[in-house]
């Protein structure tokens, strides 16, 4: 996964989220994604273009996470995303 590489969600798939969890449906490609609250937040997040840096700096300020954990967890969070065709 490229550093400078920006990520952003598809934007016409519709979506409702309640609580902290976050129901995605891609009627294209038949299928209903239930995301958990992490997964959640980095699909709100990606309403408009982020960076992998800039996707750590927020989730540090917001979760009580070391960055190093964040940099073993967010890039997989965000191959999840797009190999679900959530993410461009």
């Amino acid at each position: 996964m490229q550093a400078a590489a920006t990520w952003q969600r598809v934007n016409h798939l519709p979506f409702q989220t309640i609580d902290e969890v976050t129901l995605v449906v891609n009627p294209a490609r038949g299928e209903v994604h239930l995301l958990n609250e992490t997964a959640s937040r980095g699909w709100q997040l990606c309403a408009s273009p982020h960076t992998m840096d800039e996707l750590l700096d927020t989730l540090e300020g917001e979760y009580d996470a070391p960055r190093d954990e964040l940099l073993r967890e967010v890039p997989g969070l965000v191959d999840g995303l797009r190999g679900k065709s959530l993410l461009v």
